[in-house]
């Protein structure tokens, strides 16, 4: 087997999804389902694709190839990855879908990093990412289909270390056993629920069981050598009311500030 160099970095992630691949298709080209699994905002045209996080975290990607119900290519230039980068380079993003046993097999297949040292953390970024996007794609599907998403999101950069930002937000108050979470928040509340990724200290992705069965993660990730560290307290929830979780979004910011600024 040919060993893996890093100028060969490609991120590979399938998916076994219980939904029609009608349904998976869906959510991967229609604007309003892209909202309600992946970004804050979406627009798709017939060449484009657009999506956008907020705090200028934004993708901006042509659609180079198409077969309905089975094959999606979406690709993107240096405007991107200018922070890691002055060299020219083409990325692409593939998504193979098929039925199996009544579900959906999806296949993620993201290329084209560089092997130069500056790609690292945003490599690592856009891999652990996938990681858990393809993990709230699925949990929409299989729990929440058609529903629209509302998001609770707050956010603050530093210069620590990733250790001290992760025992400074989790303290002595995050419990794993085997598939299950549990957190004392900051916020006084416990959140607990089916843990469905756990990268320490940079990542928790888990299901809020009190809270109609939403989605709570955690981040901390850099995207460039030198930058500054991005702590990033998500949680997505279907059927709750627009101002709950503004109120809640509200309380995170400010507890979040608290936490590393005093």
């Amino acid at each position: 087997m040919k060993k893996e160099t890093k100028a060969d970095r490609v991120i590979d992630i399938t998916r076994s999804i219980n939904s029609p691949v009608k349904a998976v298709w869906k959510a991967l080209t229609e604007a309003k389902e892209l909202e309600r699994w992946f970004p804050l905002e979406a627009g798709v045209t017939e060449g484009e694709v657009r999506l956008s996080w907020g705090n200028d975290v934004n993708w901006h990607m042509e659609i180079e190839e198409v077969k309905e119900e089975e094959y999606l290519r979406l690709g993107y230039g240096e405007a991107h990855h200018r922070i890691v980068s002055e060299v020219p380079r083409r990325l692409a993003v593939e998504f193979f879908l098929h039925e199996k046993d009544g579900a959906t097999m999806l296949r993620i297949v993201h290329n084209g990093f560089g092997g130069e040292e500056s790609w690292d953390e945003m490599y690592d970024g856009v891999r652990r990412g996938w990681a858990t996007e393809s993990l709230s794609l699925k949990h929409y599907l299989e729990n929440h289909a058609g529903k629209d998403r509302v998001v609770a999101l707050a956010s603050i950069r530093s210069e620590l270390p990733y250790a001290e930002l992760w025992n400074r937000l989790t303290g002595n108050g995050l419990r794993v056993n085997g598939n299950h979470y549990a957190l004392d928040t900051p916020l006084g509340e416990t959140y607990e629920g089916h843990l469905l990724f756990y990268n320490h200290p940079q990542d928790l992705l888990g299901t809020m069981q009190h809270f109609n069965n939403a989605l709570f993660r955690l981040s901390i990730e850099r995207f460039s050598p030198g930058g500054d560290v991005f702590i990033w307290v998500w949680i997505g929830a279907y059927g709750v009311p627009g101002k709950e979780m503004k109120e809640l979004e509200k309380r995170w910011q400010e507890k979040l500030n608290y936490i590393y600024h005093g």
